[in-house]
């Protein structure tokens, strides 16, 4: 196992300039120079993120004047988190082994390192510009959200049923038992916190809901992860959405693959649609948004998933919102002012979707 930084701070021209020549990223070009701009409002919670500017002692087809890297976040609750559930492995996985055939845009790889005795990693990746980035305090539009439930759709119809056929068992899968047990017991951990800090955030219906959801969580995750099985994000929501023409055909890239694995797909479209849109739209567009989603389904070849199944799904996959919900306001450092007015926003929107779709009715007993 080769040395590496340990922040975008430790990164230096020469460990630059030899990753990327060795991964055929540079042929003659020399790094001379980098600076490091740590990305701020409110991104990175559970990464460390910066854009590095790059100089060169001369001009190369293809150098990339900027690159974006990832680190171990360095605060201590929410590195332990990523740890128990193996975030750093998961989005190393994603890059090394699956993006390269993910038929939704992804920021490609430049250089890519992880030592599993500590989750120390470090990730190079291309700094996709002339896009726009999604807002998750904002919430995507309707023809935003639309564009995000055709691609991920595709990536889902991709993957669907393969995911357990031996070739991708080394992946991440949502339905083992270590990872269920450890997310119920950091929701156990976290749910008064989050009443206490945000106590406007959830109503008597969803804290009924949420109270009954604690001893069953490993339950319910199993629940949802097994069924019609694919490869998801994990964490497909506006800020990790880009969208632009230059995207491809969907208009869109994804990026932030630290939650991703194998499961049930619903859950992407639930997260995204729960927590992503404002609320008003939400209601207003989610029978046809969700409709979008099964027609992609079908059209990338997807058999015996009716729209009725789709729908179960995507209601028990709202439930597992509540997850999100409270460890984002029970008690993780949340980086700055937008990250905790971000979890407040998404928090409440979840918690009107918990309520509009009764899913306190999906509990197990």
């Amino acid at each position: 196992m080769g040395e590496w930084p340990q922040s975008s701070a430790a990164v230096n021209a020469e460990w630059l300039d030899a990753v990327m020549h060795g991964n055929d990223v540079l042929s003659d070009a020399r790094v001379t120079d980098v600076t490091a701009a740590q990305l701020g409002m409110g991104v990175g919670v559970m990464a460390e993120v910066s854009r590095l500017s790059i100089g060169y002692d001369r001009m190369e087809d293809g150098a990339p004047a900027t690159v974006i890297s990832k680190f171990p976040t360095p605060d201590p609750t929410n590195i332990k988190v990523a740890r128990a559930l193996h975030f750093y492995p998961r989005e190393i996985a994603f890059y090394t082994k699956l993006a390269q055939y993910s038929p939704v845009r992804t920021p490609r790889l430049f250089h890519a390192e992880l030592d599993m005795t500590d989750h120390r990693f470090v990730l190079l990746l291309e700094d996709i510009r002339n896009a726009v980035l999604g807002d998750q305090i904002a919430g995507l539009t309707p023809s935003q959200a639309e564009a995000a439930v055709t691609a991920i759709g595709r990536l889902h119809g991709a993957w669907w049923g393969k995911v357990d056929s031996g070739e991708m068992d080394a992946l991440f899968d949502f339905s083992d038992a270590r990872y269920r047990e450890a997310v119920q017991a950091a929701y156990q951990d976290f749910l008064a916190p989050a009443f206490a800090n945000f106590p406007d955030c959830y109503s008597d219906y969803t804290r009924r809901t949420a109270e009954r959801l604690a001893p069953v969580a490993a339950q319910v995750i199993l629940e949802q992860s097994s069924g019609a099985r694919s490869f998801l994000h994990g964490d497909y929501r506006a800020d990790n959405l880009l969208f632009g023409p230059a995207l491809g055909a969907d208009g869109i890239a994804a990026i932030d693959w630290q939650v991703s694995g194998r499961g049930g797909p619903l859950y992407d479209v639930a997260y995204l649609l729960s927590n992503s849109l404002p609320t008003s739209d939400r209601r207003q567009c989610e029978k046809a948004l969700l409709r979008r989603y099964h027609a992609t389904l079908l059209q990338m070849g997807v058999t015996g998933f009716s729209f009725g199944d789709c729908w179960n799904a995507y209601r028990l996959a709202v439930l597992r919102g509540l997850f999100v919900a409270v460890f984002g306001t029970g008690g993780m450092d949340l980086g700055n002012q937008r990250g905790r007015t971000m979890a407040h926003v998404m928090a409440r929107r979840i918690d009107a979707a918990i309520a509009d779709l009764k899913v306190a009715d999906l509990l197990p007993g």
